[in-house]
């Protein structure tokens, strides 16, 4: 005796999956896409509440509390995502600054790197104190962006499959 096993509705369910492997990776990106959008503006308030203050030299004895109003603008300019792309089977983006400051000095005629700039703001130097925006704001966001991102998906599946 042998058993006898029945799938109904397979074609449809094998056709289904077809749909959603080929539609797959541009429903993530899309996902991605606006969770990092949630995350930027998290970062961007957080740009936006440096501290300021007039230019001078930081010491150890009287370190940097803040930038100028100048990097700060720059800062605020140069922060960006970077195109969404995958790697090692993940869809990421990455937030962060490019370019340089607007105003030139000795040592950097071009401007200072928004990058250097901003790792200095981050996690501080000897002569300036710490002031990170990133992590926390990342913190934050994160519950928020896995909802959003969670919602595009499955509103994504429900048209798909309507």
């Amino acid at each position: 005796m042998m058993a006898k096993i029945e799938f109904k509705g397979i074609d449809e369910y094998a056709e289904r999956l077809s749909i959603l492997f080929k539609d797959s990776e541009k429903m993530v990106r899309r996902a991605v896409y606006d969770g990092a959008a949630i995350v930027a503006d998290e970062i961007k308030a957080g740009l936006n509440e440096l501290p300021t203050e007039p230019s001078r030299m930081g010491t150890a004895e009287n370190p940097l509390i803040g930038v100028t109003k100048r990097q700060k603008a720059d800062l605020i300019e140069a922060f960006g995502l970077a195109p969404i792309k995958e790697e090692n089977g993940y869809v990421q983006t990455k937030a962060g600054v490019d370019g340089y400051g607007s105003v030139p000095t000795e040592s950097y005629p071009n401007g200072v790197p928004n990058a250097m700039l901003m790792r200095s703001v981050e996690s501080g130097t000897s002569f300036r104190k710490k002031h990170p925006v990133f992590r926390p704001a990342v913190n934050r966001a994160r519950k928020k962006a896995e909802e959003k991102m969670k919602q595009v998906v499955e509103q994504q599946l429900e048209n798909m499959f309507k």
